[in-house]
């Protein structure tokens, strides 16, 4: 054998090792990055269902006589605002009143890369009704519209 022929021999047998080097670096980015975000959108699926439960809580107390919407809205943040999540920080929040409930969840989530920070904002509305005075409502409706030869 020449030494032109080991030479190449040689040359191919370390080649895979330096292009396992190279692609398993992107593939650890890769999936890496796929974790981070499947961290971020479990987050936010959280914080939404989170803020609208508690701007329902806070629209059903703000039907009672002399209810306080704001107040029962906040105390559903607090009782589901302590339970912890993976890679959030600075987490805040706030509460609307009036006839439409509104609670908001702000947060960053880290992203893992370089110290970069992802802003997570998820928001839940309720409109504050009168159950009695909607049914009453939508029976009426009902009534007219079977009497019109419909329904």
């Amino acid at each position: 054998m020449t030494l032109k022929k080991h030479f190449r021999k040689k040359v191919k047998k370390g080649s895979f090792t330096i292009e396992a080097a190279c692609v398993m670096s992107l593939v650890l980015v890769t999936v890496m990055g796929i974790l981070y975000l499947c961290f971020f959108v479990h987050n936010r699926a959280w914080f939404t269902a989170a803020a609208c439960e508690s701007a329902l809580m806070g629209s059903m107390e703000g039907n009672r006589e002399g209810g306080k919407a704001a107040e029962a809205a906040e105390k559903r943040i607090r009782e589901l605002g302590n339970i912890g999540f993976f890679g959030t920080e600075n987490l805040k929040t706030q509460v609307k009143g009036g006839k439409n409930v509104t609670v908001s969840y702000m947060a960053d989530t880290i992203s893992g890369f370089g110290g970069f920070s992802w802003k997570l904002r998820a928001e839940g509305k309720s409109r504050v009704i009168d159950p009695v005075r909607w049914i009453r409502k939508l029976k009426s409706a009902e009534d007219i519209f079977s009497d019109a030869g419909g329904w």
